[in-house]
């Protein structure tokens, strides 16, 4: 989480599974692979239990570890994945009605009056050995066009390259934001990890815990004045 929130900060300004499955053409990233947006931690869980334990199975899936609605860790053919998953915060049970049903899995910004008690995913951060960061980039380049937009830490090799592949026309906007991580190794630009991040629910968080700080000073106030 502490990494989505930097993110956020900064959008203000197969073994072959490295990058999100987006057709050629089309400019909405919807989820990470098998998985969708706003898909829940049951449902992605059964789905890698199920892959894990078939036989006939020609990858090596593992689940390596979890954590009930918050993040599973997943081995694919020797590169770890972190799906993780968000749920409204405890406090704002107090001001929303819990959803029920299918309406609850509902990633949609204009459901957000509910209390989302399961979580659902919304960041897949993809980890894997260092490898040159143009490498990197040349793949995404092909995959997704340039950038759009390129932070520089100041030893001039750090860094973060964002591609933003969002369909602007559905209202709330849909797709996802894919992060090229850029640190440095003898002097040179190395890469190690890629999130990426569903646009829907990275503004229903912002907007959550918007809330969430002011139902939070409320409390506070309530608790200290008598």
């Amino acid at each position: 989480m502490k990494k989505f929130l930097l993110f956020l900060t900064c959008l203000t300004l197969s073994p072959t599974i490295l990058f999100a499955q987006i057709d050629q053409g089309v400019t909405s990233l919807d989820g990470f692979a098998e998985a969708s947006w706003g898909m829940t931690f049951e449902s992605i869980r059964e789905k890698f239990l199920s892959m894990a334990t078939n036989p006939e199975a020609k990858e090596k899936i593992e689940i390596v570890n979890e954590k009930k609605d918050e993040q599973l860790l997943i081995k694919r053919n020797g590169i770890f994945y972190l799906y993780r998953f968000y749920k409204t915060p405890e406090l704002l049970k107090e001001v929303r009605p819990k959803g029920s049903g299918a309406a609850e899995t509902d990633p949609s910004i204009a459901g957000q009056t509910e209390y989302r008690e399961n979580g659902i995913l919304f960041s897949v951060g993809v980890n894997f050995n260092l490898v040159p960061s143009e490498k990197i980039k040349e793949k995404l380049e092909k995959k997704y066009g340039k950038p759009k937009k390129e932070s520089i830490g100041d030893d001039k090799v750090s860094g973060a390259s964002i591609w933003e592949l969002v369909d602007k026309k559905e209202n709330p906007p849909r797709g996802g934001y894919a992060v090229q991580w850029r640190e440095g190794y003898k002097r040179n630009p190395y890469t190690r990890r890629i999130d990426y991040f569903s646009a829907t629910i990275r503004e229903m968080i912002g907007k959550d815990y918007k809330e969430f700080f002011s139902v939070q000073e409320t409390k506070t106030l309530r608790d200290l004045i008598p």
